[in-house]
């Protein structure tokens, strides 16, 4: 049977080795922080290479923690006493562990600019472990165990609690707290700050019968939200917040709150959010870069849909307050239709948003006066006739619209097609052949969703802009001839189950993409005739 046994001290001597790797490591952590903060603090390079590399050597020493305070622990224990000549040469791999762990990890923070509560105490308590490793290895070989087991239950308490803050940064801080028992997660949250709730959906969801008396009585006109809280911060809260928050603060950047997103990247030459200037906010920058760029955001996850950066691009123009409401972005129907649009993906019912679109633009004409109406068409007829292209009814009886470019093709662009917008919704036929239009426009006829033929052979339209145009579900006809699309068109073909004709002679469109294309779907592709 074992008995608990005095500890007979081991040999001593061999202090100097750990006290003099305790003060380089200390020196070197300390040379780090002058290089950074004396410098552009550039990512990149074999330096950045190696901080990432904390990942994986930061879960050795937490292992071989423990097993020094089990191999302490039982070796109190006459059965088990052999096991002491063996501890030094264990409290060694813990401490170097240890020492190398936290010198990537440091170095990680400042090459890639992170910040915040949960790091801060996930960086103390890595610290504390390599301090109470580097002790607890002098102390056991000067003999003074007591002592020893002191600063190895340091280092193993330090080491939970540097992994729990490090997980924080990880997931959330209510990670390992979200199951435990009520009177624990207090204690467990200490030095984190919980995450807000995260936002439901922006409208009523299925099965949610039984919270409808929590809800608001009555829905808010999509006229009257405010675009921050009700668009804005969903958005960031999936894309972005995730390393932007108070506990992790990546890059130096905060995106938590209003004022922080404005205030932008501590140090940066490039402001987040310039209220007025959307072009120039670095923010709108990131999201609009291709996305195999390596400053593209988001770097993981899903991007910005299209009407996601639409939003924030009419936010940040109208001034980026934090108060402006939907109605104050502007009066034209595209803007809430494009607001509902956001709202319908946060709500997670993708397969709504064309239809909530579609929706909106016929709500939105309807509610208006015939006097309003009546405003809208002459404003576009005397643009038309500034600019010399013609709107007319489809006929007698179909008050709905014709447009035709073909006598001011030559001056005819982006910038002329956005006089449509306020009558976007009653457009049927649209051709815009041999204009000056780009993809940029497409975001104007994005907003036609009553669109049934469109002409725009022969204009720089390329797959960027068709994929815009994926909302018009009563497009049948299709003219492409002599654009700059590719095979890239059919996906979002794909998701136009109204399409019935497209034209593609003289485009990159392979023939027999087209082809394989035509024979999966309901939809005639003319690419020309082979010579």
């Amino acid at each position: 049977m074992s008995t608990f046994v005095k500890h007979q001290p081991p040999s001593r001597g061999g202090v100097k080795a750990p006290l003099g790797l305790g003060i380089l490591w200390a020196l070197t952590l300390g040379a780090i922080w002058f290089a950074y903060r004396h410098s552009e603090g550039e990512t990149g390079g074999f330096l950045h290479f190696l901080a990432r590399f904390h990942i994986v050597i930061v879960h050795f020493p937490i292992g071989v923690i423990f097993l020094a305070a089990l191999m302490e622990f039982l070796s109190h224990f006459t059965a088990f006493s052999y096991l002491r000549n063996t501890i030094p040469f264990v409290l060694w791999l813990s401490f170097l562990g240890a020492i190398f762990a936290t010198m990537a990890g440091y170095l990680l923070m400042n090459v890639e600019g992170f910040a915040g509560r949960a790091l801060d105490l996930h960086l103390y308590f890595g610290l504390g472990v390599v301090v109470c490793t580097c002790f607890a290895l002098v102390l056991y070989l000067k003999g003074k165990r007591f002592l020893a087991d002191v600063a190895i239950l340091g280092a193993v308490v330090s080491t939970m609690a540097s992994g729990h803050f490090g997980g924080a940064m990880v997931h959330q801080p209510d990670y390992l707290t979200e199951h435990a028992p009520e009177r624990l997660k207090p204690a467990l949250l200490i030095g984190l700050n919980a995450p807000a709730p995260k936002p439901g959906p922006v409208f009523p969801t299925e099965g949610e019968g039984e919270k409808k008396e929590e809800e608001p009585p009555a829905e808010i006109p999509i006229g009257e939200r405010i675009v921050y809280t009700d668009f804005i911060v969903p958005i960031l809260d999936r894309t972005c917040n995730e390393c932007h928050n108070e506990n992790k603060i990546k890059g130096k950047l905060r995106m938590d709150t209003h004022e922080l997103l404005l205030a932008g990247a501590e140090g940066s030459d490039y402001p987040t959010v310039i209220p007025g200037n959307a072009e120039e906010s670095e923010l709108l920058v990131r999201v609009n870069l291709p996305d195999d760029d390596d400053e593209f955001m988001p770097p993981k996850g899903d991007p910005l849909a299209p009407a996601e950066v639409e939003l924030l691009t009419l936010w940040i123009n109208a001034g980026a307050a934090a108060d402006t409401t939907v109605a104050q972005l502007g009066d034209a129907p595209s803007i809430a239709a494009t607001a509902l649009e956001v709202a319908a993906l946060h709500a997670g019912s993708r397969k709504e948003v064309a239809e909530t679109a579609l929706a909106t633009y016929e709500s939105v004409w309807n509610t208006l006066s015939p006097e309003e109406q009546a405003d809208r068409l002459a404003a576009v007829n005397a643009a038309a006739e500034r600019h010399h292209f013609a709107v007319m009814p489809l006929s007698a009886e179909d008050d709905r619209l014709r447009v035709n470019v073909i006598n001011a093709a030559k001056e005819f662009g982006d910038e002329q097609l956005k006089l449509l917008e306020p009558v976007a919704e009653r457009i049927v036929w649209l051709d815009l052949a041999r204009s000056q239009i780009t993809d940029e426009g497409m975001k104007s006829v994005r907003q036609m969703r009553e669109l049934e033929r469109l002409h725009l052979e022969n204009t720089a339209v390329s797959d960027t802009g068709i994929a815009e145009l994926a909302p018009l579900e009563k497009l049948e006809y299709l003219n492409l001839y002599g654009t700059q699309v590719g095979n890239g068109i059919f996906e979002t073909f794909a998701k136009m189950p109204g399409l019935r004709k497209v034209y593609l002679w003289q485009t990159s469109v392979e023939a027999g993409a087209a082809k394989a294309f035509e024979r999966s779907v309901n939809l005639q592709i003319n690419t020309g005739v082979e010579l």
